[in-house]
């Protein structure tokens, strides 16, 4: 079968007037383009001319749409025949295709079982499926069930290495470890670790924060009662003073008033007041 088409003359070019149709447009428009349309009599001399220039373009954009349609009428009625018998070719050549793609679709599914079967030799971790390391090149033709093998067997090394550096993680290996298994992602394993040990340190310090708030407000109580408890016992201690001696009469004994302040306990304060009134000795709290 072969497609012989005859020689087909087509026009070398197409005849009309141009060039003096050019020189009367051009020189038309030179006119058109020093006009200058002012009042209303005028405008409607614009109007008209513009008319006139609209009317002419659609005659000549009508003949080259008429012109176009002609020469392509042979081009057409070829396309038309040859879009046919391809219709009639395409018929075969699908029901073709479709055994081919059947048949590559069964060796497929021959070498699917085969690579199921070799996977269950390589001795992978019992956690590892194949569907988790699975390849979909690996049906293709080109590819050997030995290489097949090769990938699997680096696949596994692999995996053990990367177990092996999660477990020695300063932390949250287990977790990391446990992502890892259902993944075999090493990069969201890291992130899993990453982001419990964030957990655990926003929350340290978040404890952290608050026993410190609690020790300042236990302090701040503690603080409280130690200044009430003092200021109980400087309501019945007189304060410390520098002596201030005065002028008496001479026959009255001499006496002075001493201001101080002690720091004492409970018991020490009356104690004080005790010898203060065994001494007649004269005190008020300040």
């Amino acid at each position: 079968m072969e497609l012989r088409v005859e020689p087909v003359t087509f026009p070398e070019v197409i005849q009309f007037n141009y060039e003096e149709l050019k020189a009367e447009i051009t020189s038309k428009v030179e006119m058109y383009k020093n006009l200058v349309y002012t009042g209303s009599d005028q405008i409607k001399d614009a109007k008209a001319d513009r008319a006139a220039l609209n009317k002419l373009i659609k005659a000549m954009s009508d003949e080259r749409i008429r012109i176009k349609k002609d020469c392509l009428k042979p081009y057409d009625e070829f396309e038309r025949k040859i879009r046919e018998l391809t219709d009639i070719v395409n018929e075969p050549v699908q029901l073709i295709d479709k055994q081919i793609k059947e048949y590559e679709q069964t060796l497929k599914e021959e070498k699917r079982k085969e690579i199921e079967a070799l996977f269950e030799t390589i001795g992978f971790q019992a956690f590892v499926k194949l569907d988790m390391i699975w390849d979909e090149k690996w049906l293709n033709a080109s590819v050997s069930m030995k290489s097949i093998e090769e990938k699997m067997r680096e696949r596994m090394y692999q995996i053990s290495t990367d177990l092996l550096t999660l477990n020695r993680l300063s932390e949250y290996a287990f977790e990391a470890v446990a992502v890892y298994k259902e993944t075999l992602d090493m990069n969201r394993s890291i992130a899993e670790a990453q982001r419990m040990s964030d957990i655990a340190k926003q929350k340290a310090e978040t404890e952290a924060r608050k026993k410190a708030e609690e020790e300042r407000r236990a302090k701040e109580a503690e603080e409280k009662k130690v200044y009430e408890k003092t200021a109980i016992i400087s309501e019945s201690v007189p304060e410390q003073q520098q002596p201030e001696h005065t002028v008496t009469e001479p026959e009255e004994p001499e006496k002075m008033e001493v201001r101080f302040a002690a720091l004492l306990t409970t018991e020490d304060a009356l104690a004080l007041k005790e010898f203060f009134q065994s001494r007649n000795i004269e005190f008020r709290a300040i």
